[in-house]
């Protein structure tokens, strides 16, 4: 098939031959072994985290996320396309809100992966090569272009060879993180096996100040951002209704249960007096810390390998999400139709090049706003302020805070416009209760991130609400241009991704026999 600009109603991306196994890849595509390495020690911080607790946490935090993988699926039982969230909305709620919320949505994910993840991966990378190959090897910023032409190449000689390098990454990465962790729990740890890490007294459950386990819990929805990546591949699956719930609700349940045992294993590794006192918190190579001392320095080179890997699975992942994206707004006319064009693959080519546009916007601006000098300070010796991040590695952490920020957002309204969803399909209490904790769930994020001081933009997280507040505003206005200019395109939107009817509830549809 040729190159087209094409934005009529029928267009759509390639065959409908993805199955469940696809759709799982595209959903663990979330970088867990990426978060292991960058994010799970925060839930451990003793002052805003959960510190002995991380492992109990992590296991709310999980259950918390599941209730909005439950949400996702409900909507995933009706609705199926391209732009997932932005369909969903537009269908289950009303067009206004599902078009206005996926401006928000692929703004917000722009950040989280569609461009600040070729920051993380050319800081990775320039320090694997320093450590390990040579001190004089290329700049960070040539390791992150390298990855966006790796990714982008993927991505456009078809969804499967991409699906195809995203299960391999992670396959490939998953094996030897989870044989440090039961390296770890099979030499007893620091001070030998505790269960004491489950037990909320030791830290306090309900503390609102920002620390006890709910702190934990707070930080630790953050590792789950990005589960609902399976939708984007709704409109290539031959059983949508299916195979995206299932992958939804399975990627959330096997992430949640893979960090509890990373969490677990870290803290019996620390041992509970360093654990208090930070140790595992404030180590930013945990990974390579727990690798060398209870298998070796070459495990811990590896490892160092497998974050990588995995950091390009997430980069595969928010890519396919994002060319989907903007194809399908672009189809529906609420974006140039340039964005609608299609490979010769039935690849969105040209909705994947903005994530060229997130990675070296991104880029330029770690080089102009020196935010590892104004962000991420710690106490010398001397006791004078100095970076301990570089002005790279620290664009990174806020542009990946301002997606998680405005994604979580995007959870909430999808939560909220679910009862909607529950009261047509039968009005269950326990559905409710469900959709209730999907919605209180973002908002703990919320207060999680927010509420350790201080409360001004020295605090990376207060840095990145001023960042996701200017999303909504673009996303914002961008609604308000089209309701002037082509208000019947966005009261038409997403027509082709019509209600399916003829599937039972999700409740009442368990046994469906193997996968295909």
């Amino acid at each position: 098939m040729s190159e087209t600009g094409s934005t009529a109603p029928g267009t759509t991306l390639g065959q409908k031959n993805l199955s469940t196994i696809h759709a799982v890849a595209q959903s663990l595509a979330i970088g867990p072994m990426f978060s292991t390495a960058l994010l799970l020690g925060l839930i451990s911080n003793p002052v805003t985290g959960a510190g002995w607790n991380s492992a109990l946490a992590v296991l709310l935090a999980g259950l918390g996320v599941l209730a909005i993988g439950y949400v996702v699926a409900l909507y995933a039982r009706r609705f199926a396309g391209a732009g997932a969230v932005y369909e969903y909305l537009t269908h289950g709620a009303h067009p206004w809100v599902g078009v206005l919320t996926a401006g928000i949505f692929f703004l917000g994910t722009l950040f989280l992966g569609g461009g600040g993840i070729y920051l993380g991966v050319g800081n990775l990378a320039e320090g694997f090569w320093n450590a390990h190959i040579s001190e004089d090897g290329p700049a960070w910023w040539i390791w992150g272009l390298i990855a966006l032409a790796i990714v982008l190449v993927l991505n456009y000689i078809g969804v499967r060879i991409a699906v195809g390098a995203m299960l391999t990454f992670a396959a490939v990465s998953f094996v030897p993180m989870l044989i440090l962790a039961i390296v770890i729990v099979a030499k007893g740890g620091e001070d030998g096996i505790s269960l004491s890490v489950f037990d909320p007294g030791e830290t306090g459950l309900l503390d609102l100040t920002g620390g006890g386990v709910l702190g934990g819990v707070l930080i630790g929805i953050l590792l789950f951002v990005g589960f609902e990546a399976a939708a984007s591949l709704g409109e290539e699956s031959h059983d949508p209704h299916r195979s995206i719930p299932r992958a939804v609700l399975f990627t959330i349940a096997a992430a949640a249960a893979f960090y509890v045992v990373m969490s677990f294993a870290f803290s019996m590794g620390y041992g509970k007096e360093a654990v208090e006192q930070g140790a595992w918190a404030g180590d930013p190579a945990a990974v390579n810390t727990m690798a060398t001392e209870y298998v070796g320095s070459w495990f811990a080179t590896l490892l160092e390998l497998v974050v990588i890997l995995d950091a390009m699975a997430l980069a595969l992942a928010i890519c396919v999400t994002m060319g989907r994206g903007f194809f399908a707004l672009a189809r529906d006319g609420l974006l140039p139709s340039f964005f609608a064009r299609k490979s010769r693959f039935d690849t969105p080519w040209a909705g994947n090049l903005m994530v060229a546009v997130g990675g070296i916007g991104l880029m330029l601006l770690s080089w102009l706003a020196d935010y590892g000098s104004r962000l991420f300070l710690a106490p010398d010796d001397s006791g004078n302020l100095v970076p301990t991040l570089p002005d790279g590695f620290a664009t990174f952490i806020l542009s990946a805070t301002i997606g998680s920020l405005a994604v979580e957002l995007v959870y909430l309204i999808l939560a909220v416009a679910a009862f909607g969803l529950v009261r047509q399909a039968g009005n269950k209490w326990w559905q409710y209760a469900i959709v209730a904790i999907a919605v209180l769930t973002p908002v703990l994020g919320y207060l999680g991130a927010l509420k350790p001081e201080p409360h001004d933009r020295s605090n990376v997280n207060w840095e990145a609400l001023y960042w996701t507040i200017g999303v909504v505003v673009v996303a914002l206005l961008w609604f308000l241009i089209l309701m002037l200019t082509r208000r019947r395109n966005v009261d038409n939107a997403a027509r082709h991704a019509a209600e399916h009817r003829g599937v039972p509830p999700l409740d009442e549809a368990l046994d469906y026999g193997p996968a295909s």
